[in-house]
């Protein structure tokens, strides 16, 4: 066997591969998983010229480096410009005139915990400029953290084209003319957007060090790859970088309903943080 022609992941392999997701991750992922795996993990172990996927096992086991290598292709990262649009309007319309109101002199700290490539993070830096424009001594800062190294590589360059943009160039085309410069055949955000914003890596499994007294979290479209107990977890982690009474938003696929956690429902996708004693 050649390293070009590597053989089916074996079960033994399957096993262990699921195991070091979680221990990296956090992310429960299922044996129905297989061929996803081994769509991220054979072209890595080619380039590293290696002919199994338990070489490949041994080889991060023995190459401390290798980790965040291995989290980079197993993690999932999706997402696009003011995608599902209630949050915006929610973001927009309530959150935002309401918490200048309470705070006329206080800076608005928000953190996305799943920024991905960084869609997400520049809407939320999109719609606080519009509001400072509107709100004379308006400041804001923003964090934007992801356990993959990779795509905030593309968070920080801050260039799009493609699916990413597509909507918002159709549904917001006065907001995309005006907060993205076109760049040859890509588009990047505006200069004084990306000044407001800083990024670094972070594994929801960690208490949060650099993010305290936010005043509002996104933490969409991540919880579903976690299972119960360890949503649970991430979701206590969350918490303690944010205010009392601060804002979390999920993904419309996501509830804490079922869930044991220091936040209380306020509308769909939105919740707030409580003090609670969850014993």
């Amino acid at each position: 066997m050649n390293s070009i022609d590597l053989e089916e992941m074996d079960q033994s392999s399957l096993e262990k591969v699921l195991v070091l997701v979680h221990k990296y991750t956090g992310i429960t992922m299922s044996v129905g998983k297989k061929t996803l795996i081994q769509g991220r993990l054979r072209p890595r172990i080619r380039k590293l010229g290696l002919s199994s996927y338990e070489q490949y096992l041994d080889y991060l086991n023995s190459h401390k480096n290798e980790a965040q290598e291995f989290v980079n292709l197993v993690t999932t990262n999706e997402t696009s410009f003011f995608r599902t649009q209630r949050v915006w309007d929610y973001f927009t319309k309530d959150f935002l005139p309401s918490w200048t109101a309470k705070n006329p002199k206080k800076t608005l700290k928000i953190w996305s915990g799943a920024a991905s490539s960084g869609e997400e993070i520049y809407t939320i830096g999109i719609c606080c400029e519009e509001h400072r424009l509107r709100n004379i001594g308006f400041n804001y800062q923003i964090m934007g953290t992801d356990i993959s190294s990779e795509v905030l590589v593309t968070a920080e360059l801050g260039e799009y084209s493609g699916r990413s943009i597509e909507n918002f160039k159709t549904s917001n085309r006065i907001l995309f003319e005006k907060y993205m410069e076109p760049i040859k055949e890509v588009y990047r955000i505006r200069a004084d957007v990306k000044s407001k914003i800083k990024f670094a890596i972070h594994n929801l499994f960690q208490i949060p060090v650099e993010q305290k007294n936010c005043d509002i979290i996104f933490l969409r479209n991540v919880l579903i790859y976690f299972d119960v107990k360890d949503q649970e977890k991430v979701l206590l982690n969350i918490s303690k970088g944010l205010m009392n009474d601060g804002i979390l938003i999920i993904g419309e696929s996501e509830s804490l309903n079922s869930l044991k956690t220091p936040f209380k429902y306020k509308l769909p996708l939105i919740y707030e943080k409580i003090e609670e004693d969850l014993g």
